[in-house]
């Protein structure tokens, strides 16, 4: 079994449950986060501040570079997607949180 390095909460936000981001590594410099925020692991505010957090702590809590490989802790799915209703609803979702997110995804 892979050592864990690090748990980041994701927070309980409307109708979702909240849940966790667990980062392992299952071989040297392969950091490798599983997501579990049931049901179906939708993209909301709470989520993507949670996820890049995890990203902060590989690349910035002194850890050996390497690569990121991500995977879902729910069986069915490993996203379904964007909650649109949360993003329409809720004020810089766009720009502080998901756009925020494919920015640091592609650089």
């Amino acid at each position: 079994m892979a050592p864990q390095l690090f748990t980041v909460p994701v927070p309980a936000l409307g109708q979702h449950p909240g849940g966790s981001i667990v980062c392992t590594e299952p071989a040297p410099r392969v950091y490798l986060l599983t997501w579990t925020s049931p049901p179906d692991n939708r993209l909301t505010s709470a989520f993507c501040g949670a996820l890049l957090d995890a990203l902060d702590l590989i690349e910035f809590g002194g850890y050996a570079p390497g690569v990121v490989v991500t995977t879902s802790g729910v069986a069915k799915f490993y996203s379904n997607g964007l909650d649109l209703e949360h993003a329409v609803s809720t004020p810089g979702f766009w720009t502080g949180s998901l756009y925020k997110l494919f920015t640091r995804f592609l650089t």
